[in-house]
């Protein structure tokens, strides 16, 4: 009997059954492997694994193409064409006017009064991890710079919540899932990625959305967070004091499909600014959190980490 290994964030569980498996109730952001091979995938991509019951789906197009062949039987086709004709323009109007204009995001950089003593001996500069995350982030890059551009370049003008949307969009829709070498937790340069057509694990996609925001005026921060079983990292960026209710708008509008209607997330810090969640489990911004219990925050402009509990 086939088994496989699941992957969420840095944790990965197996082998099991298919069973197992379904039992689970994975989310469509889980990544599976055969038992027998290192590719990682999707779970999606794993037809066995995927439930046989679907809802039907009610055929529009041929109901119209039915009613349309009737009415002309009929001797009605004017009728059919000034009707079609609403339709087109309806649908039209309501794609144009649906989506309010994205917000500007109105922040100020955060600032760190470092303590020479303190920071030397906190964990995760001992540890290096910092210095390679800062390093990763390369927003200064030309390359990246260029790309980040063209794709914010669709909300053209000053740094708004649309172009935050329209990196995370890119990103989460163009990535492929390429897991580290299993004695390493190697950590991309943002450009190196995106050279790579955009392969990598998590905190490959985090390192890159955080620097393609930096790069078009925004402040983002990469957070490494661990659950019970299982590690994880994700970004979030810098909205400020921005009217959180113009971004929940503009948000529940643009991911109408994806918005399960549970509130939009974020943290906020001591100086009351706002931090918009863009985990790609998340499959939208300011999606809800992955389950953790404590992890630490990089602070990628400033140069140092604050480690935190739940």
């Amino acid at each position: 009997m086939q088994r496989f290994f699941i992957k969420e964030g840095f944790g990965e569980k197996g082998p099991l059954n298919l069973n197992e498996i379904k039992n689970l109730k994975l989310s469509k952001t889980t990544f599976v492997r055969y038992e027998n091979s290192g590719k990682w995938d999707l779970v999606t991509n794993f037809p066995e694994l995927i439930s046989t019951k679907r809802k039907k789906n009610i055929n529009f197009k041929g109901i119209i193409l039915v009613v349309v062949a009737v009415l002309i039987l009929c001797g009605a086709s004017i009728i059919i064409i000034e009707i079609q004709k609403d339709i087109l323009l309806t649908s039209s109007y309501t794609e144009e006017e649906i989506l309010p204009v994205p917000p500007a995001i109105e922040y100020e950089v955060t600032v760190h009064e470092k303590k020479f003593f303190n920071e030397l001996f906190k964990d995760c500069n001992l540890t290096g991890t910092n210095k390679q995350l800062v390093k990763a982030c390369n927003f200064n890059n030309g390359f990246l710079r260029n790309e980040a551009v063209k794709i914010a370049g669709k909300s053209a003008g000053e740094f708004n919540l649309g172009q935050i949307c329209d990196i995370f969009d890119y990103c989460y829709s163009n990535w492929k899932y390429v897991n580290d070498a299993r004695a390493d937790n190697y950590v991309e340069f943002a450009s190196a990625t995106l050279e790579n057509g955009l392969n990598g694990d998590c905190d490959d996609f985090a390192v890159l959305v955080c620097s393609m925001i930096i790069s078009v005026g925004g402040e983002a921060r990469v957070l490494y967070a661990y659950g019970e079983t299982s590690a994880h990292a994700f970004t979030e960026v810098n909205i400020g004091k921005t009217d959180f209710s113009l971004i929940e708008n503009y948000l529940a509008s643009r991911y109408k499909y994806e918005y399960q209607g549970n509130g939009f997330w974020s943290t906020m810090d001591k100086n009351g600014n706002r931090w918009l969640n863009l985990d790609w489990f998340a499959k939208h911004p300011g999606g809800k959190y992955f389950e953790n219990n404590y992890g630490t925050i990089f602070y990628i402009l400033q140069g140092f980490c604050q480690d935190y509990k739940i």
